[in-house]
């Protein structure tokens, strides 16, 4: 039974990974690019007292708008630096809704789901083939 619902697990959230994969796309195809550049480390304290660097970017829009992004997650040490620039695609309605270029900025919940969905399909769609195949 434990097969039967990994593999039930590993299927919806496969499907899910691949609606995220399409919101991904969808955003890439329907987005502006600016070229951002850190303008601040911000220093998080985590609950363990250490300290971690989260980027903050600033870019212009097509319409001379000006904003700033903060990354979603900070590191130690730091992975970007002062004047530091990239790439940013951002929605031309709501300029606010903007992610970073790099292959998991855009792409971060679809992988995240189909890296847990793949093994689970795997284990649990295997148990249920060699049952069929060893018939027993």
């Amino acid at each position: 039974m434990w097969y039967t619902v990994t593999l039930v697990a590993g299927i919806l959230l496969l499907i899910s990974s691949l609606f995220a994969l399409r919101e991904s796309l969808e955003f890439l195809r329907n987005s502006e690019r600016a070229v951002a550049t850190v303008i601040d480390l911000e220093h998080i304290k985590g609950s363990d007292g250490d300290i971690t660097f989260k980027p903050v970017f600033k870019f212009i829009t097509n319409s001379d708008q000006e904003m700033i992004y903060r990354h979603h997650s900070s590191s130690k040490p730091a992975a970007w630096q002062f004047g530091e620039q990239a790439t940013i695609a951002y929605n031309a309605a709501k300029p606010s809704e903007a992610r970073l270029m790099t292959y998991f900025g855009v792409f971060n919940w679809a992988i995240i789901l189909m890296s847990v969905a793949m093994p689970m399909i795997v284990i649990g769609g295997g148990y249920h083939l060699s049952q069929a195949v060893l018939k027993v």
